[in-house]
């Protein structure tokens, strides 16, 4: 009968560590399913434009706003982390955002370098008056870079910003 009693406490933890060792199994197998979704994802080409835009007007530089401003990317200029709270009824909510600025010579980075607290300013009062929905998704992050490349068409004008980039970007 002793042997009986001894035997069960094994027969009864044996489904347990059966399970134990497939966590990390399925652990494993999860990792890889995501890896492969995120590197089908990261292959994907481009959209194209819509058919329905119409060409830019030409800047004072001669050249199309939409068009590429020569066979390589311009200077960069770095907008380090915005964070804002925005605005929301039931609880507080932050966002915290940077940018890259994509100008078209090294002048213009000057001239827009020299904008910087309006830039600055600029930012901060289009998120504060955002809620968490207007910015969820890929969509309102491209109606945010879509709306704030036009306040800073506003604030540094004469089409030498060729391109806003969101290089950082959390809601909390």
């Amino acid at each position: 009968m002793a042997q009986n009693e001894e035997a069960a406490p094994v027969v009864a933890a044996s489904p347990r560590s059966n399970a134990n060792k497939l966590v990390p199994i399925i652990l494993v197998v999860n990792v890889v399913m995501m890896g492969a979704v995120l590197f089908m994802v990261m292959r994907k080409p481009a959209a194209s434009a819509p058919a329905s835009v119409e060409p830019a007007a030409p800047s004072e530089h001669g050249e199309a706003a939409g068009a590429p401003h020569g066979p390589g990317p311009g200077p960069v200029l770095k907008l380090e982390n915005f964070v804002i709270q925005l605005r929301g009824v039931d609880q507080d909510r932050y966002v915290r955002v940077a940018f890259d600025v994509e100008v078209t010579t090294d002048a213009d980075k000057e001239v827009v370098q020299t904008r910087l607290p309006q830039i600055r300013d600029s930012v901060i009062t289009y998120f504060s008056d955002r809620t968490l929905d207007e910015l969820r998704g890929s969509d309102g992050i491209e109606r945010t870079k879509t709306a704030l490349m036009k306040r800073l068409e506003e604030i540094v004008p004469g089409r030498r910003i060729r391109a806003l980039y969101v290089t950082d970007f959390i809601i909390q």
